[in-house]
């Protein structure tokens, strides 16, 4: 497969114009125009109709356009790739999600650049959508979320860390603030603060609430666990979080309280099978548990909330 010629396509598909591309490439027009008829004779495909020096993409065109944007976009990040590659031992990139970003790899890339004052770290905030559609491309050296991540197409080693256990998040004047633990009775008459449907730790709380025959009433649905918890916070209802996620947040108004019986969400760290974390990776790594144990050691309630999984060193 002609790179170039995929490179001309995606160019004439997003700038509209053979003249863009063109330029982009710094080739002739007449040159795009037969590296796309070299692609088209390729993939026996009629990416274009033409109408002089006009070249319009036609349905089959887009329908391909849309299956490989993804490829195509990736092969603009060739040169940083390799860039990145030169410098791997100097960059560190990190993906997460949001729910822990604040709280937990914050400080723990706090710790990192203090024990290596020269890495440059990126790190990308993330859905879990995303990280679930971004893992098979070579992005980054480290993900941090909720585990499981997968890829349809890509090999992913999942490595549990750690596990927390989903506590109800109240203000303190709320009715069931004084109960110990909450359950999925106590919870079917509340305003509930929750995420969509098809995110995991929705799926969970739906889980929660059938094993016991009951059902959850939604006053607020969002992608955002952080915003469901804030919502919390200022009164709006009942969310269901964990404590390390909670960490960046100003709880002094609310309690938490577990939940009977207890459900538990394992965090890990995610890597290419085939690409093994390298040192600075691995180092990050002991930060996010210097942080967790460091968590644990404020309270017996932390404690209690937070599992360490993996043996390891501080």
């Amino acid at each position: 497969m002609n790179l170039k010629a995929l490179r001309a396509f995606q160019l004439i598909v997003e700038g509209g114009s053979l003249t863009a591309a063109s330029k982009s490439l710094g080739l002739s027009q007449p040159a795009v125009s037969r590296l796309v008829a070299l692609l088209e004779d390729e993939l026996k495909l009629t990416l274009f109709s033409r109408s002089g020096r006009t070249l319009r993409v036609t349905d089959k065109g887009a329908a391909f356009y849309v299956a490989t944007r993804h490829i195509l976009q990736g092969l603009g990040e060739i040169p940083r790739i390799a860039k990145d590659i030169q410098t791997s031992d100097k960059h560190l990139k990190v993906i997460t999600t949001p729910r822990i970003a604040q709280g937990l790899m914050s400080p723990s890339i706090e710790r990192l650049l203090r024990l290596n004052p020269k890495l440059r770290c990126t790190v990308d905030v993330l859905s879990r959508f995303d990280i679930d559609n971004l893992a098979g491309l070579r992005r980054f050296d480290l993900a941090i979320a909720s585990l499981p991540v997968t890829h349809a197409l890509v090999e992913l080693d999942n490595h549990p860390l750690f596990k927390v256990r989903l506590e109800a998040v109240m203000r303190k004047d709320h009715p069931l603030a004084a109960r110990e633990r909450i359950t999925a009775a106590d919870l079917a008459g509340e305003s509930l603060l929750g995420l969509w449907e098809d995110q995991l730790w929705r799926q969970q709380m739906n889980d929660f609430m059938r094993s016991s025959g009951e059902t959850a009433q939604y006053a607020v649905e969002t992608r955002s666990s952080l915003m469901a918890c804030q919502l919390a916070i200022d009164g709006a209802g009942i969310a269901v979080f964990d404590r390390v996620s909670a960490r960046g947040l100003d709880m002094r108004d609310v309690v938490l309280r577990p939940l009977e019986p207890e459900r538990w969400i394992s965090f890990g760290y995610v890597h290419h099978r085939d690409q093994k974390p390298a040192k600075n990776a691995q180092l990050l790594i002991d930060c996010v548990l210097h942080t967790i144990e460091a968590f644990r050691d404020e309270s017996a309630a932390h404690a209690a909330s937070i599992e360490v999984l993996t043996p390891h060193k501080v």
